[in-house]
Parts: structure tokens; C-alpha cells; sequence
């Protein structure tokens, strides 16, 4: 019984000391930094017990750093440049790959060298993707996840209907849409976006076709190729699709309805970005049953695709201090220790997404064992993959109604709708981007 209370006794005594020395060094973190109040933009998809912890877990570590979080839903980091226009923006954001060079060439992002120099884990990011954000030595974002657009099939629907393996052509995936087809059961053989950002997916049978929808100059301004032949061929291959009625019959299907269709199994093929596959399952479908491959080839032959993720930034606007406090959440956030904990946790609540972790230090597949089939398209996609069209956050929305008038209307002239779409665009927005991105 002595023992016991002389070892209870030394682990109070102990557990005192470790208190006060937490206490002590807390206390001249605090001495040492200025109290600041850091601004972020937060969704309240992204809130749960994990993120709360982990949020807990920063704020301990940087007690100096209060949090001001602001819910944005939808994509947040596409509205920050009118945040920073109207001064209403955060101290830092993690957008879209697809905004980077607005971005970069508006002068609205801090360059990050000050910080990377002296960060001990920055030799560890996968250079390519560092490079993306690079400009004349300047680095203006930390990746932090990265996505390759791959093509999603549902592996129950293809056996039903007889079918072995994934389409490797437009024509091959067309011929076995119409297998699938089953407007009884409503069963679509094929989905695309047709009632917003539909220039997301149109890009890509664009690139199959061989072409482009703008050109990049070397002093940084664009040119629109809307009428490219290719951007006609991916448009009549859209008509196609419609015509043989093996779309979604509801063509007002936003985004998130179509992926949820895909999980209820009822689309048998669609463009499908590996980081969908954790949002299918917990939509209820059988991890089993989702397939992924590269994109069909079109008259080019090519099976190009885009590499999407998103970059952590700040905000060139905000003052020092919060600069600092800025990139004490982005170190944090982009640790492998964080990184680690985000895998675990994952993984315990079902499937992973195929998706990579910008580091060389470290892989997905260190917390979860993934079809070997995913394995071989994920490394397939790094050498189709590429960056979305350029410009495509100032001229996609030209494409959009292109595309949305070529699928509503059967009468519709592809020819017509683009060259239409690109002399709007000409008259309304390429001026302006030009000047904004000359260098």
C-alpha cells in the first residue's frame, strides 16, 4: 500500500512538473510573438471531430494565433481575388491549381522563399508540382493535395452488361454506353456536366481531339481557339452522346448530383477525378465496383487529362505579422506528421482516394492497400497529365454556354455556338486578361 502511494504520489509530483514546464514554454511562445488574429475562409463539409482536434492541436502549439474562421461553401479559394479586391479576403487560402496563374500574374500572393529557406521538411516536396507555382525563382504555393482526372466506371453495370473492361476510344465507350443504357431502371450509360462548368470536362475531350481551347504567348498573354477543329470535334462527340440518348437524361444535374448518381449506380461511365472515390463509398457504394482508367482517346489518339489539386497561399495584402502567422498554418498543415494523422483517420472511416501527397517522403498507399489497376493509372496519369487550359478562370464561362447550347439544343451548330462564344469573349474578357498578364 506504501508503494502505491509513494508511486502516486511521485506521478502527481511528476505530472506537475510536466504541466508547469508545457506552462513555461507556452508562456514564452507567447512572450515572444505579438498576439495576431489569423483571417481563414472554412466550409462546413470540412468540420469534424478529426479537424476540430487537429485545429486544437495548431492552436496549442501557436498560442499567440487566434482564429477568425470565416464559412465560405463551394470552393473558397475561387472567390479570393474578389476578397482581395474588396479587402474582405483571408490572411491565406488553399485554392484551386486551375486559379494559380490569375493569381500569380494579379500580384495578390506573397512569395514564399523567406519561409521555404528555412523550413526543414521543403526538401521534400515533389518538385514538379512545386515547380507548377514557381516563377523567376519565386515560389507562390505549397501544394497540398494533388488529383488527376481519371475516367470512373462502375464495374457492377459493365459485367451486367457483358462487359470486360474499360473503353479505351470515344467510339468504344459510346458503343458500350449504349449496353449500359437502361432509362427503365434509370440507368445512363454515360455522364458529363451540362448544367454548370461544363468547360471542366469539355477541356479534356478537347485535348483528345487534339487541340486546345486557348494558347499561352510567351509574354503571357492568350489567344482563343475556340473554333480549333478539335474544339468542334469534341463538341459534335457531345451531340453525339445526346443523339443516341445514352446521357443523363436530366441535364440540369449539377456536379454533386452527378457523382451521386454514380454512387447509386446510376451511370456506368463519367470523367471521374481519383479523389472522388472516398465520397462514393460513404455515398454507399461498394468500393468493389468503382473502376478507373485513363480517359478514352479521341481522333488524336491521345489519352490526355488534367492534373487538379490545390495550393496553399497568402494573401501579398495582409500585414507582416499576420504573414507570419499565416505560414505558421501552413507548415502546420502541410507536415508530415499532418499529413500522417489525415491518411489515418481516412482510413479508419472506409476507402481511400488514389490520390498524391506531394512529398517524396511518403505515398497514400503507406495507409491503405488500393487495387493494383489503381496503382498503374495513377502513374500512367503523370504522363498525360497537365495543367487546365489557360486562362480557363477568366474565359471557361464563355466555353460553358457553348457547350450548354450545343447539348440543349439539337439544332445547334458547334461551329457556330464557339465562333459566337469566342467573339463574346473577345470583346468582354481577353483584353482584359491580356493586360493583367503581360509580362
Amino acid at each position: 500500500m506504501m508503494k502505491k502511494k509513494l508511486l502516486a504520489t511521485l506521478l502527481c509530483l511528476s505530472m506537475a512538473a510536466t504541466t508547469f514546464a508545457g506552462a513555461t514554454v507556452v508562456s514564452a511562445a507567447e512572450e515572444e510573438h505579438e498576439p495576431v488574429e489569423l483571417t481563414i475562409w472554412v466550409t462546413s463539409r470540412t468540420q469534424d471531430d478529426w479537424s476540430l482536434s487537429m485545429e486544437e492541436q495548431f492552436l496549442e502549439e501557436h498560442p499567440w494565433i487566434t482564429l477568425n474562421k470565416v464559412v465560405k461553401e463551394g470552393d473558397p479559394g475561387n472567390e479570393f481575388y474578389q476578397g482581395v479586391a474588396s479587402g474582405t479576403a483571408p490572411d491565406l487560402v488553399n485554392c484551386s491549381f486551375t486559379m494559380m496563374d490569375s493569381y500569380i500574374a494579379a500580384g495578390i500572393l506573397e512569395p514564399l522563399n523567406t519561409y521555404t529557406d528555412n523550413w526543414d521538411e521543403w526538401g521534400n516536396f515533389t518538385k514538379e508540382y512545386v515547380d507548377m507555382f514557381t516563377r523567376d525563382g519565386q515560389i507562390y504555393g505549397i501544394p497540398s493535395t494533388v488529383s488527376p482526372m481519371l475516367f470512373g466506371y462502375n464495374k457492377a453495370l459493365f459485367e451486367e452488361a457483358g462487359l470486360t473492361e474499360p473503353p479505351k476510344t470515344w467510339e468504344e465507350a459510346l458503343d458500350m454506353a449504349k449496353k449500359i443504357n437502361n432509362p427503365e431502371n434509370q440507368i445512363a450509360g454515360y455522364a458529363t456536366l451540362a448544367a454548370e462548368w461544363t468547360e471542366w470536362f469539355f477541356q479534356y475531350y478537347v485535348w483528345q481531339a487534339g487541340g486546345d481551347l486557348t494558347k499561352e504567348n510567351e509574354d503571357g498573354t492568350a489567344e482563343l481557339t475556340f473554333t480549333d477543329p478539335a474544339v468542334i470535334e469534341a463538341a459534335k462527340y457531345y451531340q453525339q452522346l445526346k443523339s443516341e440518348g445514352v446521357l443523363q437524361s436530366d441535364l440540369t444535374l449539377k456536379f454533386e448530383d452527378l457523382t451521386m448518381d454514380f454512387a447509386m449506380g446510376k451511370i456506368g461511365m463519367m470523367p471521374f477525378a481519383s479523389d472522388w472515390v472516398s465520397d462514393a463509398v460513404s455515398n454507399g457504394m461498394d468500393p468493389d465496383d468503382i473502376g478507373l482508367c485513363l480517359p478514352p482517346a479521341g481522333p488524336s489518339g491521345e489519352q490526355t487529362t488534367a492534373i487538379a489539386g490545390t495550393t496553399y497561399v497568402i494573401n501579398a495584402k495582409s500585414d507582416q505579422a499576420k504573414k507570419d502567422a499565416a505560414w505558421e498554418y501552413i507548415e502546420f498543415y502541410n507536415s508530415k506528421d499532418y499529413f500522417s494523422s489525415y491518411f489515418e483517420n481516412l482510413a479508419t472511416k472506409g476507402a481511400l482516394s488514389p490520390v498524391i501527397i506531394p512529398r517524396d517522403d511518403m505515398s497514400v498507399t503507406d495507409f491503405y492497400d488500393f487495387p493494383e489497376e489503381y496503382k498503374e493509372v495513377l502513374e500512367a496519369a503523370k504522363t498525360v497529365g497537365r495543367l487546365e487550359f489557360y486562362g480557363k478562370a477568366d474565359f471557361g464561362s464563355y466555353v460553358d454556354r457553348a457547350v450548354q447550347k450545343i447539348l440543349t439544343d439539337p439544332n445547334a451548330d458547334p461551329e457556330k455556338e464557339f465562333a459566337d462564344a469566342q467573339k463574346q469573349c473577345e470583346s468582354e474578357a481577353l483584353e482584359k486578361f491580356n493586360e493583367a498578364n503581360k509580362k
